[in-house]
C-alpha cells in the first residue's frame, strides 16, 4: 500500500521521533550532542521553524516542532543528512545512522500540546535514565523552569502562558504539571495518532488538516530566473551550458541551482537538463555549495541579495 503524504501547513505543529539504526547510538559523546543542536539551530534559521520541546536520548531524538513554509520533510531531511554526515566523520563509520524515514504525527496544539510536552519532558524517566524530569539531561525542561537556558530556537511561551499570568507562577505550575505525569508510562495516542498515525486532534481538526492546500503559483518561470541571475553576475547562459569546468561558471551554476530548488522553480533533475550536466554531478555539486554556503559568509550574502532580487522581480 502506498505510504500517505505528509500533511503540511504554516504553523502545524508535530511530535517527530528519529531513532538510530538497529537502536544503535546516535548520539556517544558530549561533543555530539552540542553539534546535533548547532545543526538544529542552524536549520531554524534557515526554514523559520521552533521546537515546543526535545530530548535527545542516546540512541532517539524526540522533539515538538512547529513548522513554518518549509514542510518538516526539508527540515528533517537536512538535518538528518548533515548529522549523520558529521557521526560518520568523527567516529569513523559509513553508513546509515537513521532508521529509516522518521516518524512525525501532526499533532491539534490546543489539546495536546501541553501533554506532548509533558511526555517527551518525561522520556528519561520513562527509560529508568532519570527519577524525574528535573534530574534528567539533554531535555528542554530545565529550558522551561529557567529562562536563562532557553536556546533560541526553543519556544516556551505558548505552554507556559496557559498555566498562570506571572513568570514565576507559570513555571512553577508547568513543574508540577509534568512531575504529576512521570508514571502515565506510554501514551499511545502521542505515538501513534489516528489516520494511518499521520494526525491527532478531534474530527473538526482532522478535516481541517486534511483539507487540500492550494497551490501557489511558481515565483516566475525557470527561464526568467536563469535570465535575472545571469544578467545579475554579467555572464551568458550559453556559458554555463558548455562543457568547461570553469570555477567562475561552475558557481555561478551551482548557484542558480540552489536558488530554483530553494524557491521551488524547478527541481535538480530539470536543473541538470537546463545545464546539459550529469544529474549524479549535480547532486554532488549542491551538497558541496550548501556546505559552502553554511561556512561562507561572503557567499551568503550574495545568496541572500539575489533571493531579494528574485522575490522583489525587480
Amino acid at each position: 500500500m502506498a505510504r500517505k503524504p505528509r500533511i503540511h501547513f504554516s504553523g502545524a505543529v508535530y511530535h517527530v521521533t528519529l531513532t538510530g539504526l538497529d537502536q544503535q547510538p546516535i548520539f556517544k559523546t558530549v561533543a555530539d550532542r552540542r553539534a546535533w543542536e548547532s545543526l538544529v539551530e542552524e536549520g531554524a534559521q534557515r526554514f523559520g521553524h521552533t521546537l515546543h520541546a526535545y530530548c535527545w536520548a542516546r540512541n532517539h531524538v524526540q522533539m515538538a516542532i512547529q513548522v513554518s513554509d518549509a514542510p518538516l520533510s526539508k527540515v528533517m531531511q537536512n538535518l538528518s543528512f548533515r548529522y549523520t554526515r558529521y557521526f560518520n566523520k568523527h567516529h569513523k563509520r559509513e553508513g546509515a545512522l537513521f532508521q529509516g524515514r522518521y516518524k512525525a504525527i501532526l499533532i491539534d496544539p490546543d489539546d495536546y500540546l501541553n501533554d506532548l510536552v509533558r511526555y517527551i519532558h518525561n522520556n528519561p524517566v520513562r527509560n529508568a535514565k532519570a527519577k524525574s524530569a528535573e534530574a534528567a539531561k539533554w531535555t528542554s525542561h530545565a529550558a522551561y523552569l529557567d529562562a536563562d537556558k532557553q536556546p533560541a530556537w526553543l519556544t516556551t511561551s505558548t505552554v507556559l502562558s496557559t498555566f498562570g499570568k506571572t513568570d514565576k507562577a507559570s513555571r512553577k505550575a508547568f513543574a508540577k504539571f509534568v512531575d504529576a505525569g512521570r508514571d502515565e508510562g506510554e501514551r499511545v495516542d502521542l505515538m501513534r495518532g489516528t489516520d494511518g498515525g499521520r494526525l491527532l486532534g478531534n474530527a473538526k481538526f482532522a478535516k481541517k488538516a486534511l483539507k487540500p492546500v492550494k497551490v501557489k503559483p511558481p515565483l516566475m518561470t525557470l527561464n526568467q530566473l536563469v535570465k535575472r541571475v545571469c544578467k545579475e553576475e554579467n555572464i551568458k547562459e550559453a556559458q554555463l551550458k558548455s562543457e568547461s569546468r570553469a570555477r567562475h561558471e561552475s558557481r555561478i551554476r551551482q548557484t542558480i541551482t540552489y536558488l530554483a530548488m530553494e524557491l521551488e522553480v524547478a527541481s535538480l533533475t530539470a536543473m541538470a537538463d537546463r545545464f546539459n550536466r550529469d544529474l549524479t554531478t549535480m547532486s554532488r555539486n549542491q551538497r558541496y555549495f550548501r556546505d559552502r554556503l553554511n561556512d561562507d559568509a561572503e557567499l551568503q550574502k550574495h545568496v541572500r541579495k539575489l533571493q531579494r532580487l528574485l522575490r522583489s522581480g525587480d
